[in-house]
């Protein structure tokens, strides 16, 4: 998309958020701004970053989503909790976390077999890099932690080259690799 394009696009989701999203108009209103004043992306300076903290009293003053939510919760895929609590809404689009960028630079591709170690549930973790990396072609097991046995006989058994998560829990898969005797005597494991 080229510069026109993204200006445009922006301005349209501009409007769209104030006419739809009672918390953003009312930022927008309380610094002076309507939608036309943001028309580029440098104009996106203009608006405070809604911290953390802010996010949690918004949703706490207007549950669930803080009068932030610009479309119908009915019509959300999914709906998630972080820690905070944060209710986290997941948009239609494909790749809607957009992970599958960083993800290709990070290394993964078309054809990697990929365990993803990040949860499935409550916190959108899980999804983000499922979607991302099944966005660039890459096959994924969704494993979760714990289990790390049985994840050991998957990773051997579909000859798995990818791994997301936590290093603390790709420490304790590579001991329990090194315990069932799926590392050799270098340190380097048979995968």
């Amino acid at each position: 998309m080229n510069k026109n394009g993204r200006q445009e696009r922006l301005k349209q989701f501009v409007k769209y958020a104030y006419q739809n999203s009672p918390a953003f108009r009312e930022r927008l209103d309380g610094l002076g701004l309507k939608p036309q004043d943001i028309q580029k992306i440098k104009d996106l300076e203009k608006l405070p970053v809604v911290r953390k903290d802010e996010l949690i009293e918004l949703q706490r003053a207007n549950p669930p989503f803080g009068n932030l939510l610009a479309v119908d919760s009915r019509h959300l895929p999914r709906i998630f909790q972080s820690p905070g609590p944060i209710y986290d809404p997941q948009g239609q689009s494909e790749d809607y976390w957009r992970w599958g960028e960083p993800l290709k630079h990070a290394g993964f591709g078309k054809g990697d077999i990929v365990i993803n170690t990040f949860s499935y549930h409550l916190s959108p973790a899980g999804f983000m890099f499922d979607d991302g990396l099944r966005a660039i072609g890459a096959t994924v097991v969704p494993t979760g932690v714990g289990n790390t046995e049985i994840q050991v006989g998957i990773i051997n058994d579909l000859k798995v080259m990818g791994f997301v998560g936590t290093p603390s829990f790709l420490v304790i898969l590579l001991n329990k690799a090194k315990e069932l005797g799926s590392v050799d005597e270098f340190g380097e494991t048979q995968w």
